[in-house]
């Protein structure tokens, strides 16, 4: 069973990364703004609460992609799972918004993405196809491919929140919303007529 305590030391070390970064916090930082005393029982240092945080967000991130038989209930599960990773993406926003140096600095955090990019990638692939018999998305004209699709979809989710930090306000949570919407200038081309509509009437 995790402890209160630890868990007040990550939502801590979470609020001061989110609004600073993770090079600018101290550990002594994170231990006042939990209001901890004893906060090396809990972590050794400020490498493994960052690690603490990034498995947290991956485990957030764990979404059910799995196709359904029913058109319409494909269409939904993506508008769902989009607003859920939206609203993880913004609770954790320093991971995405750092993620290249975190990686770098740490493998645990490097293998963990790899993992977890290589699997959701499988499942979005398979789950796509699906759309495709449904008549629900297009396929890229050849030699794109569904593959290059998803990718453009992966960049524009990953690296949303460094674009908010260099061209926008990064501390406003309507500004992280528009991505919900640049991501449908990218899908909807591909979209059917079908799909249109149903995007339409759950993206409500």
């Amino acid at each position: 069973m995790r402890s209160k305590t630890r868990d007040k030391v990550l939502k801590a070390a979470r609020d001061l990364f989110n609004e600073q970064s993770t090079a600018a916090v101290s550990i002594d930082d994170i231990a006042a703004a939990a209001r901890v005393s004893d906060l090396h029982a809990h972590f050794r240092d400020k490498q493994e609460i960052i690690r603490a945080l990034f498995d947290e967000y991956i485990h957030a991130l764990d979404g059910d992609w799995r196709p359904a038989k029913e058109p319409a209930k494909n269409i939904a599960m993506v508008v769902k799972n989009l607003a859920e990773l939206n609203k993880m993406r913004w609770e954790y926003r320093f991971v995405n918004r750092e993620l290249i140096l975190l990686a770098r600095a740490d493998s645990r955090i490097r293998a963990a993405y790899q993992a977890t990019y290589e699997r959701r990638f499988s499942e979005l692939r398979v789950l796509v196809q699906q759309m495709v018999l449904q008549d629900l998305v297009r396929v890229p004209r050849l030699p794109r491919t569904i593959d290059d699709l998803l990718m453009n979809v992966w960049l524009i989710s990953d690296s949303w929140f460094s674009h908010m930090e260099l061209t926008g306000d990064p501390t406003d949570p309507d500004h992280a919303d528009r991505v919900n919407d640049v991501l449908m200038v990218t899908l909807e081309p591909y979209l059917t007529h079908q799909g249109r509509e149903l995007f339409e009437k759950f993206a409500q």
